[in-house]
């Protein structure tokens, strides 16, 4: 199970990039046509339904021209998760 502030920032992810997708005035329907993405994972994706793969995750920020570090790069600010810092653990004992 991943940590509270992982899943925080998948949905901090998407919402970049939905917002990306808004920014440039491109439908959904236009994204899932120039990416070869299904359009109904990517509304999947976009609210936050279903993680996708990681490979999902690469073609979608591709297409959007934005290079997917600098969007977890943002996802991180936004969650504040430092970079490098494992997430929160219970004690083991």
């Amino acid at each position: 199970m991943a940590s509270n502030q992982a899943n925080q920032m998948v949905s901090e992810m998407a919402r970049v990039l939905k917002e990306r997708r808004e920014g440039i005035g491109a439908s959904m329907n236009a994204l899932a046509s120039a990416s070869a993405l299904d359009r109904a994972a990517l509304h999947r994706a976009e609210s936050g339904e279903r993680i996708p793969s990681l490979s999902f995750w690469v073609d979608w920020a591709d297409t959007l021209g934005v290079p997917l570090e600098k969007v977890m790069a943002e996802a991180r600010k936004r969650v504040g998760k430092p970079a490098g810092k494992p997430p929160e653990r219970r004690p083991l004992v």
